[in-house]
């Protein structure tokens, strides 16, 4: 367990922008987040922090003094282990925690800062779309299933995230990108996906084309833990499956 000692009397001034929500954490020390699972902090308005810390579940209490000023108290986190990444963001998101002293509010970001330097971390309001924050793994392709090659590391997926950033693994190579919602059920993922550029000559694998779903996509469907994209005449483009 992670436990924090210090004490910081109560206080009713906390504002009511912060409190009775879910925050998911962004930036870490100036670097994007790509855990497999949202980092999040839930504040309620009796002082108490719920939420996840990268691998671990964590609770713990707040206290807010003087406007800005914040503490973070009594923190604990279950014990699991996860991904090397997703472990050591997790310890360095615990040590934001003990160190933040105040706390800045900006075009809707929440941003935990020690002292008067830049900000330790910043946090977005956590969507409530069912379709961001979960990793969808590809299924259907262009109406045939989809099978992972004998070699391949893992199966071709995706994550939208609370920033508007969406990120997953094209059967190669890792992909990043931006993208919106529009209306009911629109979606519009920019041109400009990046990708990494590893070479998997023995993984034979259409990442091109998996990527370019995500070019046409301009709407979308949940039913369940069944996600399907189409394109802007209703024609489905792929199948997904939450995990």
């Amino acid at each position: 367990m992670f436990t924090g000692c210090a004490s910081v009397s109560k206080t009713s001034n906390t504002p009511s922008t912060l409190v009775q929500k879910s925050w998911e954490l962004v930036t870490l020390e100036g670097q994007d987040i790509t855990t497999s699972a949202p980092v999040y902090l839930t504040l309620d308005k009796d002082n108490k922090v719920t939420g996840n810390a990268g691998c671990n579940t964590l609770n713990g209490n707040f206290n807010i003094a003087n406007g800005t000023q914040i503490r973070f108290t009594q923190l604990a986190t279950t014990r699991m282990m996860c991904a090397p990444y997703d472990m050591n963001i997790e310890k360095e998101v615990l040590e934001v925690l003990k160190t933040a002293d105040n706390f800045t509010m900006s075009d809707g970001k929440l941003m935990l800062n020690v002292g008067r330097r830049a900000s330790l971390a910043v946090f977005v309001e956590m969507s409530k779309n069912p379709v961001v924050n979960k990793y969808w793994t590809l299924t259907q392709m262009n109406g045939k299933p989809v099978q992972m090659a004998a070699n391949q590391e893992q199966g071709q997926g995706f994550m939208l995230r609370s920033n508007g950033k969406i990120t997953g693994f094209a059967g190669c190579n890792n992909f990043f990108g931006t993208y919106n919602f529009s209306g009911k059920d629109g979606i519009n993922v920019a041109d400009n996906i990046g990708m990494t550029m590893k070479a998997c000559l023995d993984v034979k694998i259409d990442e091109q084309g998996f990527t370019n779903v995500f070019r046409k996509a301009k709407r979308y469907e949940v039913k369940g833990k069944t996600l399907t994209l189409k394109d802007s005449t209703g024609q489905q483009l792929a199948l997904f499956e939450a995990m």
